[in-house]
């Protein structure tokens, strides 16, 4: 995994999660204390269990702390609300990992930023997008028309494709548009002796571009573009070359603004070129 993931697992943990992943009914209880506080009886009839069998579970999750009871109704304690809460953003990031297996399959997936791990399930609703017998650079041609319909551009850039850094410095120069962009020192230096030097200097000093560079020595294994209307993301093959035939594309509002969100978040730890 890559170094930002200094994550601690040690016994207690794996025995905690495995106590909720043994079993769906502990999940199922939580969940509805999660919707609202329940009595015995109220669980009883969501869950059509038995009362005994319920108190079961109830008594396990107080020992735990993870639910208190005040006369007859339980609510989750403070522990149980973060527990629940982080089981649900892991099935929904298996879940969403498991919907594209095409995509993610035969990728690099290390040093992904881990604020993007974490939240794999904002891709839930996204199309898979690949070259076909009608069109073979089917995802190239979908980044191009999407791309000259942007005004606020943000881009991970992991490698110099020129015929997506003309299609970006196009729509910013048509759409008196807006990039922030993500690379490393290695990438910047190839752009700015590549054929887009002027175009990329004349946007970056009208301040049309805003340039922040990983950390030295730090990777980028995904081509993430985020947009006011839609989040696009190629990968690099476990080969380490850039692979441009398939897309994972989302248009959902709601997820495309949180990417946008997580976006800024990492650029804002990065130093501004």
């Amino acid at each position: 995994m890559g170094s930002d993931e200094n994550i601690l697992f040690n016994q207690k943990s794996f025995e905690e999660l495995q106590f909720f992943l043994t079993s769906d009914f502990r999940v199922e209880i939580l969940l509805e204390l999660y919707e609202s506080d329940k009595t015995v009886k109220e669980l009883k009839e969501i869950l059509n269990k038995s009362e005994s069998n319920i108190l079961h579970y109830l008594k396990d999750f107080e020992e735990k702390e993870l639910i208190e009871r005040n006369k007859e109704i339980y609510t989750l304690t403070s522990k149980g609300f973060f527990t629940i809460k982080h089981i649900v953003k892991l099935i929904s990031n298996w879940e969403t990992i498991n919907s594209n297996l095409d995509f993610w399959d035969s990728h690099l997936y290390d040093n992904l930023p881990l604020p993007f791990v974490l939240n794999m399930d904002l891709w839930d609703t996204s199309e898979i997008i690949k070259n076909d017998n009608l069109d073979y650079n089917k995802p190239s041609h979908v980044y191009h028309d999407l791309m000259f319909k942007s005004k606020y551009i943000k881009i991970m850039l992991p490698v110099l494709s020129t015929y997506h850094l003309d299609a970006v410095l196009t729509s910013i120069e048509e759409n008196d548009g807006h990039l922030d962009l993500i690379t490393s020192n290695i990438l910047l230096e190839n752009i700015y002796a590549s054929e887009f030097h002027e175009r990329f200097f004349k946007l970056k000093g009208k301040g049309k571009i805003r340039v922040y560079v990983v950390k030295q020595g730090g990777k980028l294994n995904k081509f993430l573009t985020c947009t006011e209307n839609y989040a696009l993301l190629y990968l690099i093959h476990d080969n380490g070359i850039y692979d441009d035939s398939i897309i994972l594309l989302n248009e959902d509002k709601s997820n495309v603004e949180k990417l946008n969100k997580l976006f800024d978040s990492y650029k804002d730890t990065l130093n501004p070129q």
